[in-house]
């Protein structure tokens, strides 16, 4: 892995926190893809340090842009708002894959626990609305950093070999 920054995305509902993971340089003609990992919420294992290594994990093991993206609500019953800042962060990631220094056209979703069904629900909504082009959607089951990890890398590999 090669840097990682806090970041903030502007959203509807206000600022988001989120957190972006670049991968070492590898083919400096071919940008990397751009992974949004949705947390699941609702717990500090959840929030943008405790997928930490998850993101780092999978930033150096498959060489994808990640962005890790905190809800402004803490709690799951306000799973709309939760909706609602995925959906956001997905938007704002595809608009900005490029000044990240990732692939527009290669933008990938995943979620753990909570998360998976957002990341469900945001490419749905990606699909019917047309935009943005959504490459591969993962959820994921809440598991150790390491199954997650696993469980992940296997899921994105075959997207990103196949162009």
């Amino acid at each position: 892995m090669h840097r990682v920054a806090d970041v903030q995305l502007r959203g509807p509902g206000g600022p988001l926190a989120a957190r972006a993971y670049w991968p070492a340089p590898r083919n400096p003609m071919t940008p990397p893809a751009l992974l949004v990992l949705l947390p699941g919420g609702g717990s500090g294992a959840d929030d943008l340090d405790g997928v930490d290594a998850l993101c780092r994990g999978v930033c150096a093991q498959v060489g994808v842009v990640v962005l890790s993206v905190a809800y402004r609500a803490a709690m799951p019953e306000l799973e709309a708002i939760d909706l609602e800042d995925s959906t956001t962060a997905v938007h704002w990631a595809a608009d900005h894959a490029a000044e990240l220094g990732a692939d527009p056209g290669q933008l990938l979703v995943a979620g753990t626990g909570i998360g998976g069904g957002l990341a469900a629900a945001v490419a749905r909504r990606a699909g019917d609305d047309g935009w943005p082009a959504i490459k591969r959607q993962v959820s994921l089951p809440r598991g150790t950093a390491a199954h997650m990890l696993h469980d992940l890398v296997r899921s994105l590999r075959p997207a990103l070999e196949a162009g």
